[in-house]
């Protein structure tokens, strides 16, 4: 009986633990869909954020999901940071590789022919009320195979 007993508790402690785990500390998350399965350059795709409990440790994670017809080694991605009164707290250029420039093989997580790809923005100005905008800064107009792009913003530890 007491091993039984032993064996319930433990598998209540293992299955807090995998639960409690599985948060990461995220306290937003989105995604926009790009319907065409391609982004143009005139398309900014923003993140509007409204009252989110702001901490010093906070950090924000541009996510791209992306396929094999995307034809390029990398992304460039221009990343504004804009307050509530659209001032403007960060304006940065972003290289994001989704391919190995040596090996093809793509990057980030996934299966087949479709991936997704993180990556740390930079800063930490996060502000209770932020609007966050990406915008695809590549020499061609329309990037076949961006599928959508993504922001997680997560608690620091």
């Amino acid at each position: 009986m007491k091993s039984k007993t032993a064996w319930k508790n433990s598998l209540v402690i293992v299955l807090f633990w995998v639960i409690t785990a599985c948060n990461n500390g995220r306290v937003y998350e989105s995604f926009q869909d790009l319907e065409t399965l391609k982004w143009v350059v005139s398309d900014t795709i923003s993140f509007d954020i409204d009252s989110l409990d702001v901490n010093s440790k906070m950090s924000s994670i541009l996510a791209i999901r992306y396929d094999d017809k995307y034809e390029y080694n990398n992304l460039y991605v221009r990343f504004l940071l804009r307050d509530s009164v659209d001032k403007v707290l960060m304006d940065s250029l972003l290289n994001i590789h989704l391919f190995d420039p040596k090996t093809g093989k793509p990057l980030g997580q996934g299966f087949g022919n479709r991936r997704i790809r993180y990556d740390t923005l930079p800063g930490g100005l996060i502000h209770a009320k932020s609007t966050f905008q990406f915008i695809q800064y590549m020499r061609k107009d329309t990037l076949a195979g961006i599928e959508s792009i993504g922001l997680k913003i997560n608690e620091g530890q």
